[in-house]
């Protein structure tokens, strides 16, 4: 392993491998390749880590998933993959109780907020499931709800809930505080016939999606910037989205619930994705309810009927764009080999960390995503995040 170090970090031979690689023809990256399976867990029954038609899903930081259990009014909370850290809840409306909860959603600084329909409010949690704090009542006033469904937080803590049967969005400051509110029913631009899931990008941006069926895209204050999607099951068509999420980049995923199928597109929903049809397998989908972009290409998606959750890898989806592995802002130079070369001793793939470096993704670090790695920083030279070849 040390002859490899020498290989890769001295300056003459590193620029050997690069003169030498450069040339070598690229694997074209196929934006329509479904994620690929890594693992599931979970069954129907009130035990740790099982669910009763589970529907909200959300990753903290440090990649701990908390699964919304609504049949057993309780969040249960797992690492990555899957293992059984703790839960609290149960059955009623008393402070840390529940009636029916939906959406989930995690601050800044870590606390949980789960909207709760049966009991038309939202509750705030520490990441240990201590109650802090609780707002809504039934109603349409602001600050009440009728049927609040999902639920978003965006970079400054703010809280988006979907109020679905009074068909608007309202917006909250960390502590419940209301701040505003939009939304009529109907179809126009603006207007909903039921809002379902909400998503929230890096910029702010909010996405809802709308049972007529459509995704729409606002600002982080309510004003209409584009649609898209009508009824069917084509690309880009719904069967009754329910819920969303956004990526690093910026992509959005959609449960497309009725289809029992995922979509993801950009975020001025063009179409680039979907994987899923009606079944018990892997990738299979039985009525999905949420699903949840968890950083490093993962994603979770929530089969409420099947009462389990699904891990995925979307290999499309790293942080790290195209060769850019060392996460200097699209910008794919010699240090990204470097970082790149720290992968190649690990294989198989043993780290998180590793698996946007597997560029051919056929599980392993090794020669042949060098080739690859070598055509992209051929292509590549802005300083922005480039769209891969």
């Amino acid at each position: 392993m040390t002859e490899r170090r020498h290989l890769l970090f001295g300056s003459a031979p590193m620029c050997v491998l690069a003169a030498s690689l450069i040339f070598l023809p690229s694997k074209a990256w196929a934006g329509g390749v479904p994620p690929q399976f890594l693992l599931q867990w979970g069954s129907n029954g009130n035990g740790e880590g099982q669910f009763s038609g589970p529907h909200g899903i959300e990753v903290d930081a440090v990649g701990n998933i908390y699964v919304v259990d609504t049949g057993n009014n309780r969040i249960q909370k797992f690492t990555s993959d899957g293992v059984f850290i703790l839960e609290w809840g149960s059955f009623g409306s008393a402070p840390g109780q529940f009636n029916h909860p939906h959406g989930v959603g995690i601050g800044p600084s870590g606390n949980l907020y789960v909207a709760e329909t049966g009991n038309d409010r939202v509750q705030k949690f520490t990441s240990e499931g201590v109650f802090l704090t609780t707002w809504g009542s039934f109603g349409d006033g602001d600050g009440q709800f009728r049927h609040n469904h999902g639920l978003a937080v965006d970079g400054d803590g703010n809280v988006f809930v979907a109020d679905r049967d009074q068909n608007r969005v309202q917006k909250f400051d960390s502590d419940g505080n209301f701040i505003l509110a939009w939304g009529t029913s109907g179809t126009g631009d603006g207007e909903f016939t039921g809002t379902n899931g909400v998503a929230i990008d890096s910029a702010g941006n909010v996405f809802v999606g709308d049972s007529s069926p459509r995704i729409q895209k606002f600002t982080n204050d309510g004003a209409f910037i584009l649609s898209w999607g009508s009824a069917g099951v084509g690309d880009g068509q719904f069967d009754y989205p329910r819920g969303l999420s956004t990526d690093e980049l910026g992509n959005v995923y959609v449960c497309d619930r009725d289809a029992h199928r995922m979509q993801k597109f950009t975020g001025d929903g063009v179409f680039l994705k979907e994987w899923g049809s009606p079944g018990i397998g892997e990738g299979q989908f039985n009525s999905p309810y949420a699903i949840r972009a968890g950083g490093n290409g993962f994603v979770y998606v929530n089969d409420s009927s099947n009462h389990r959750v699904q891990k995925f890898l979307d290999e499309n989806s790293c942080p790290f764009v195209c060769g850019d592995i060392d996460g200097s802002g699209g910008v794919v130079d010699l240090a990204d080999f470097g970082e790149f070369a720290v992968c190649f001793e690990a294989t198989p793939i043993e780290t998180e960390a590793c698996l946007c470096s597997d560029l051919n993704g056929d599980g392993q670090i090794n020669l042949a995503d060098f080739a690859m790695f070598a055509g992209i920083f051929g292509n590549v030279s802005t300083n922005s995040p480039p769209n891969c070849p």
